[in-house]
């Protein structure tokens, strides 16, 4: 046999056993299968065996009743500062559960979850309450459990600004503690002595700041029988940008007064919301805040009061002290609003800062009822005696000796004691918009002083100035006497002087000199006033004596011889407000808007307004 035959015939012979063993291993797997198929597997339902297509009903947990008289036991309330966690045991049979909650003073509130650990949202530093009663079928429910309690974590007061414009902030903090009390602390930077306001919310509006000052702010959340919890310090500079604001809304100052300190409140609450206004010269109503798009033309004198627009705006800075503000009135037999240029209208002193506030300016109009013009003592005779022989003598003062006997003041007689022609009512006293704004600094330092501003007079009518003026002329109030031997006049003759106003002081004063045919009274711009003290933080006090009575007009007032108090009221007046004096500083009362604006405001001869009522 050859060697091909042969490996043939060996290959042959190999397949014939592989194949055997295949076939003994496959038979072997089979049977294994079945056997644990018999042991593990599905064993057929009786009855199923002949109809294997038939389909098998496969039996269901019987459902558990609710129980309605069940009741969850709370098991733990946990509150962190942001999040309430409520988790209870199960009542049999309940769809769901209602998680009732509320704050200590608060109305209670629903949650409805499938499950047995709620999560609530809430606010820190308050008490909750809780119960939980089962939801059954149908929207029934079962007992409530017995009421939980806990108190959220307090957290520290963040002091944010929400909005703010040249003359005023709000700010706002979040809720720190259910039931708290807030002690809003501000100044200026700086500043020894904080401000302090109280507020029963968590937001705050302040008035009457300054576009060139930077302040801090800070809050304390008191509650009694908690610790304070105090904010950190937020400085801010307000924003000179023309924005919507009332900057006489919320205005605060610090009152220092027979060793105690106070802040107190000395504006209305509502600022200058319905305040009475009038045209005081030819002006334009418009449609729109930006003054851009006339209405109608709005003649000088008619009256208007401050009211909102349909977005509730009512005052709008324009840049530069410059305001836009929102009026309703009837011009011409119809009803009209919009908006007129501030520094065009006349507005009520007596209602911006009302009087009724014992920490806000006070008002004596006296021209309106009662003027007391006078001039001093001549030496010689007194028309009317007065209370004094002198309120004060400068000269024997500056001297050491009684330079000149004053006996007392020279009332004139066609003005003393009479309401003056034309003047209006006694209750306004009107000035310009720009007048008012001063007047927050002003009655500012007032306080911080221990004093209060009580204005004797504003806006003037001409016709008004020029009937005192007569009145005065030729009268002998301003009787001129050679009084001195060493004063000559240019042409070497003894100089006359005016006995009663400038005796032996070298200077004559004259009707003119005290009463102008064109006074800055005339233009709203100018205000006669003085200053009164308060006996206590609490109890305002009488008038402070100056060295004469208000509008004597004789040189005893001239700002030369100002006593203390009279310098009081010189720097009250002018520091940080933009108010002077008189250019020669000849009256201690009187102070005005600085003369490069003097065009602005046209003299007014007559009291067009004072028919308006109020």
């Amino acid at each position: 046999m050859s060697v091909r035959s042969r490996r043939k015939k060996m290959l042959t012979r190999y397949l014939i056993i592989g194949a055997v063993v295949v076939a003994i291993f496959g038979t072997a797997i089979f049977f294994l299968v079945r056997a644990v198929n018999k042991i593990f597997g599905e064993k057929p339902v009786p009855g199923t065996e002949a109809n294997p297509t038939e389909m098998v009903a496969i039996p269901t947990a019987t459902p558990i009743p609710w129980d309605p008289a069940g009741v969850p036991v709370i098991n733990h309330i946990i509150a962190s500062s942001e999040i309430l966690t409520v988790g209870y045991e199960p009542v049999a049979g309940a769809t769901g559960y209602e998680i009732n909650y509320r704050s200590e003073e608060g109305d209670w509130e629903q949650v409805v979850t499938q499950d047995t650990t709620c999560f609530i949202p809430i606010n820190s530093g308050f008490t909750y309450h809780v119960k939980v009663r089962s939801v059954g079928p149908e929207d029934s429910f079962g007992p409530f459990s017995g009421e939980g309690v806990v108190s959220a974590e307090a957290v520290r007061p963040v002091v944010r600004i929400e909005g703010q414009n040249s003359h005023s902030v709000k700010l706002a903090w979040p809720l720190t503690r259910e039931g708290a009390d807030y002690l809003v602390y501000y100044r200026t930077v700086g500043e020894e002595d904080w401000h302090q306001i109280e507020s029963k919310d968590a937001f705050i509006s302040i008035g009457g700041l300054r576009t060139d000052t930077q302040y801090e702010v800070m809050v304390d959340a008191r509650k009694e029988d908690f610790a304070t919890l105090q904010s950190e310090v937020l400085q801010f500079t307000p924003e000179v940008t023309p924005d919507y604001g009332d900057p006489f809304l919320n205005v605060y100052a610090f009152l220092k007064a027979g060793g105690e300190s106070k802040s107190v409140p000395y504006t209305a609450e509502k600022g200058c919301l319905g305040v009475n206004c009038w045209a005081q010269l030819d002006t334009s109503l418009y449609t729109d805040v930006a003054l851009g798009t006339i209405d109608c033309a709005l003649p000088g004198g008619t009256p208007m009061v401050i009211t909102a627009d349909e977005e509730g705006h009512y005052v709008c800075e324009r840049m530069n002290n410059r305001y836009s503000i929102h009026v309703t009135g009837t011009v011409n037999g119809e009803e009209k609003q919009g908006w007129v240029l501030a520094n065009a209208m006349f507005v009520d002193l007596a209602m911006i800062y009302p009087a009724s506030n014992q920490y806000s300016i006070q008002y004596d109009r006296t021209n309106a009822y009662s003027s007391l013009f006078s001039c001093g003592g001549n030496g010689k005779e007194v028309d009317v005696k007065s209370d004094h022989d002198t309120r004060f003598n400068p000269l024997y003062v500056k001297n050491g000796e009684e330079s000149l006997k004053v006996k007392g003041y020279n009332e004139i007689a066609d003005i003393t004691g009479k309401a003056l022609p034309n003047y209006g009512p006694k209750e306004q006293m009107p000035a310009v918009w720009d007048v008012a704004i001063t007047l927050l600094t002003a009655q500012k330092n007032a306080l911080d002083k221990g004093y209060c501003l009580l204005i004797y007079e504003a806006y003037r009518p001409n016709a008004t100035s020029k009937k005192v003026y007569n009145a005065m002329t030729g009268n002998g109030y301003f009787r001129e006497e050679a009084v001195n031997k060493n004063l000559k006049d240019d042409k070497g003759n003894d100089k006359k002087l005016t006995l009663a106003n400038g005796y032996l002081v070298g200077k004559n004063y004259t009707e003119a000199y005290f009463i102008a045919n064109n006074s800055s009274h005339n233009r709203g711009i100018a205000l006669d006033l003085t200053i009164m003290k308060y006996d206590s933080v609490d109890v305002l006090g009488e008038e402070v004596e100056m060295q004469t009575k208000m509008h004597t007009l004789d040189y005893r007032c001239d700002m030369t011889y100002n006593t203390k108090e009279a310098g009081d009221l010189y720097n009250i007046m002018t520091t940080g407000t933009g108010l002077a004096p008189l250019v020669a500083k000849q009256e201690w009362w009187h102070f005005e808007l600085g003369r490069e604006n003097i065009s602005l405001f046209p003299l007014i001869k007559d009291y067009i307004y004072a028919n308006y009522k109020i």
